[in-house]
């Protein structure tokens, strides 16, 4: 029982997931052992609390970092590993006191941050700008996704690149989507990998990093903060959480603003010649539209990384979901039925969802900061979101932020979006699915 709970929860351990493979874990940090004084604690050390703490260590800024287990844990070592740089709403920018314009001008420049601070300081984590093609099966879904996605080249963020029959099949191997839209921008990347190299190139900036040290209690001292860990404390200036789908208890607020929603992800053992010339054979990173069910990255090592929403009860079935995965990619690439394509690893994560498509920046008192709930894109949004962070903090102006600096409030069902999709929309589209409607 307890073996299924914790992949309901998306906490089994992170040496289940396939992107530590096969180079296995990074180096473990240190725990902290004594008290240590800072300017900016990080309470979190995953995509959004690397990357503030890289940009926060590259002006200058004292910074140490406290995470609970190890860089990358959570689901930042858990996720798809889709780069998708777009933005999902742009009603969300009617509250901006400026409608967005600062923002969407630092958005047009950094949507290709993971890919750029990748090269910029050698992280070796397969980031690749690929592409990432949207499929459709039939003429109607293609009009309506261009539609829905029409803002993007009204606003200069991505261009669409309209693609043929002729076009997706080269590009991913398959005449079973006759129809495609590509955001060239877009790609894959190992979010481990690039987690655990961001948190390595902050701390030769000079960042204090130390793992297995969970925030255990937060306390004024003076005209400072302390946070206790079981073996030190540290005495911070300001303090930023950025912990995400898995909030610690030392500030319930956290724990108590997002609707947590169980995915899970799986790879192949890195596929046959015969496979890899069917699957993919242009790159890139594939979704279907307009339900992506199968949303699949083929990495450099020849697997492929297929993922969804877990069914109902069923989280800890590897074997249910490997197969339910195996049956579509026959579908789609019906030549590769009969080569042996096998799992090689499988895994569940926590997803943070909020109503307001767009991350969640936070102060909940004099020194006090959040960044977190990234809505299922925080491969593009948690490292960028902590960048425009940290140049506010080096500044100490967080009045000058591009975008709102809130609350947090409470949902009133936190389980509200577990029901609407796991329960409701997922099962029904693999119905769907099934019956060959999607």
């Amino acid at each position: 029982m307890q073996n299924r709970a914790v992949f309901e929860r998306g906490e089994i351990p992170i040496s289940a997931s396939g992107w530590t493979k096969p180079q296995g874990l990074a180096p473990n940090w240190p725990a902290l052992t004594e008290t240590v004084s800072t300017d900016v604690a990080v309470i979190g050390a995953g995509l959004a609390g690397s990357s503030l703490a890289l940009h926060l260590a590259e002006a200058g800024i004292s910074v140490t970092v406290l995470e609970a287990r190890q860089p990358g844990w959570g689901a930042s070592g858990r996720n798809a590993g889709h780069v998708l740089p777009i933005l999902r709403d742009m009603r969300v920018f009617r509250r901006f006191s400026d409608e967005g314009r600062r923002f969407l001008d630092l958005f047009r420049e950094h949507h290709t941050i993971p890919f750029d601070l990748a090269t910029r300081y050698a992280i070796d984590c397969d980031a690749v700008r690929s592409g990432y093609i949207n499929g459709m099966k039939t003429r109607r879904t293609f009009k309506g996704f261009l539609r829905e996605f029409s803002y993007l080249e009204d606003y200069g963020l991505q261009k669409l690149v309209r693609m043929s029959g002729n076009d997706m099949k080269a590009r991913i191997g398959s005449a079973a989507y006759p129809y495609g839209v590509l955001f060239e921008d877009g790609g894959r990347i190992n979010p481990y990998l690039f987690t655990n190299g961001m948190v390595a190139v902050a701390a030769r900036l000079g960042a204090r990093i130390h793992g297995d040290s969970e925030a255990l209690a937060l306390e004024r001292a003076g005209e400072r903060w302390r946070i206790r860990t079981r073996t030190g404390s540290v005495l911070a200036e300001r303090i930023v959480f950025c912990t995400n789908a898995y909030p610690t208890g030392v500030e319930p607020t956290f724990r108590k603003a997002f609707y947590p929603l169980t995915a899970y992800a799986l790879t192949t053992r890195p596929l046959p010649a015969g496979a890899l010339d069917h699957i993919l054979p242009g790159g890139g990173t594939f979704a279907q539209a307009p339900i992506d069910l199968n949303p699949m990255v083929r990495d450099r090592h020849g697997r492929l990384i297929l993922s969804s929403i877990p069914r109902v009860g069923g989280a800890h079935d590897a074997s249910w979901h490997f197969q339910s995965q195996l049956r579509w990619l026959h579908r789609i690439w019906p030549g590769t039925r009969g080569m042996r394509i096998e799992m090689e690893d499988y895994w569940t994560g926590r997803v943070a969802l909020r109503k307001a498509q767009f991350p969640g920046v936070f102060e909940l008192g004099k020194g006090i900061f959040g960044l977190m709930y990234f809505n299922a894109w925080g491969n593009v949004m948690a490292p960028l979101m902590g960048k425009i962070l940290a140049s506010g903090l080096a500044r100490d102006d967080i009045a000058s932020l591009p975008f709102p600096v809130e609350r947090p409030e409470p949902v009133s069902f936190n389980r509200k979006y577990e029901v609407l999709i796991r329960h409701i929309l997922i099962p029904a589209a693999r119905t769907a699915q099934r019956w060959g409607f999607l």
